[in-house]
C-alpha cells in the first residue's frame, strides 16, 4: 500500500472514531480547532483510569452543557 493509501485509511479510521467525516479535517481553521479540541478531550479521557474521576468530569461537563443551553434559550 502506498503512503497516501495508508494515510487515507488512517484518516478514515480517526474520523470514524470521532464520529465525523474525513472532510471535516479540511474545514476552515475555526472548525479544525474545534476538532483538535475534541481529539485532545478524547486523549485526556482515555488517560483517566479512575471511575470516580471520570464521573466528576462527566458531572462537570453536564453542568456546563445545561448552563450553555439555558443561556442559549435566554437569547
Amino acid at each position: 500500500m502506498t503512503i497516501e493509501g495508508r494515510f487515507s485509511e488512517r484518516l478514515s479510521e480517526i474520523a470514524a472514531v470521532m464520529g465525523c467525516s474525513v472532510e471535516s479535517f479540511y474545514l476552515p481553521e475555526s472548525k479544525a480547532h474545534e476538532a483538535s479540541l475534541t481529539i485532545e478531550l478524547l486523549r485526556l479521557w482515555s488517560a483517566i483510569d479512575d471511575p470516580q474521576a471520570r464521573q466528576r468530569i462527566l458531572s462537570t461537563a453536564r453542568r456546563e452543557a445545561v448552563a450553555a443551553a439555558v443561556l442559549k434559550a435566554a437569547e
